[in-house]
């Protein structure tokens, strides 16, 4: 029996590298046994809402955008008892999730590692009422994420985050927190800070790939802390660049639960878009909630 993929495509994220190889992509899909279905939409979440409420069950959804795409497909399925199974073809500026688990190279090469890839168990955040795939960040850079011109981003990728990043660093201000988990409450004030669940952060900061498991429940969090000197904010950056995280710039540890505490209700991001702050935010990680196959 043949089975079902409903493959979407974003047209308006990043620089929709598949438009020139769409065809030869869906001739792989369909070389593969499966019926395909193929929406060219910016609207995801109602893309799926409408195939799934139809008489066809769906083996497979892919979506083709940037990492706000596949935020949007994730938040889709996350809430629905039952999961196809999904996979991503990467097309925006930094598509830093499908750098982390290793989906590379051109549309048509990824479409063929996905059509003899292997499902893998992958667990998603929820924020709030919200979810995330691989990052939750507030603080410096935040607002750069989703402030930065689509056209700069298209054509300096990472710097173009970075460029807009600099204009920010004279107004930053530090945030008051009180963060939460495992029986463990931290105070500090902090410039930024992730949940994440990823190698690549941004293009700007990468942790060790032995160190992150996309199923183990855990999220790796990075709090920076406020540098009080310039030989602070020296350390921050040595820390980073080295991954050997030092405690008195930088908190780092695993949780699966957390609570945080701001002193203010500052915007987030979550996966790259922008996402309203709140006083109390739970961060809870959903263990083996969808299957990817890469």
């Amino acid at each position: 029996m043949k089975k079902h993929l409903l493959f979407i495509v974003n047209p308006k994220s990043g620089k929709v590298k598949i438009k020139d190889s769409l065809l030869e992509v869906c001739q792989i899909f369909c070389q593969a046994d499966y019926i395909l279905t193929l929406n060219v939409t910016q609207y995801i979440n109602e893309a799926i809402d409408e195939a799934l409420s139809g008489n066809i069950r769906y083996d497979l959804i892919i979506c083709c955008g940037g990492d706000g795409t596949f935020n949007s497909m994730v938040s889709a399925l996350v809430p629905r008892e039952n999961h196809p199974a999904i996979s991503y073809i990467p097309s925006g500026s930094t598509n830093d999730f499908a750098r982390s688990i290793g989906l590379s190279g051109t549309s048509v090469d990824i479409a063929r590692e996905i059509m003899t890839g292997s499902p893998r168990c992958l667990d998603i955040g929820a924020f709030n009422h919200l979810y995330f795939s691989y990052i939750a960040s507030f603080g410096a850079f935040t607002e750069t994420s989703y402030n930065t011109p689509q056209s700069l981003k298209n054509k300096l990728g990472h710097l173009a985050y970075l460029l807009e990043g600099m204009k920010d660093l004279s107004a930053i201000e530090p945030c008051g927190m009180k963060i939460v988990h495992d029986d463990i409450t931290l105070e500090g004030n902090y410039i930024w800070g992730a949940v994440c669940n990823s190698t690549s952060i941004g293009g700007m900061i990468r942790l060790n790939k032995d160190l992150v498991d996309y199923n183990d429940g855990l999220f790796e969090v990075i709090l920076i802390k406020a540098p009080k000197t310039l030989f602070d904010l020296t350390k921050i950056v040595v820390s980073i660049n080295t991954q050997d995280y030092d405690p008195d710039v930088i908190d780092f540890f695993q949780a699966g639960d957390l609570i945080f505490y701001p002193e203010t209700e500052i915007p987030w991001t979550l996966d790259g878009e922008y996402a309203p702050g709140n006083t109390e935010i739970h961060i809870k990680n959903i263990h083996n909630a969808l299957q990817i196959i890469v």
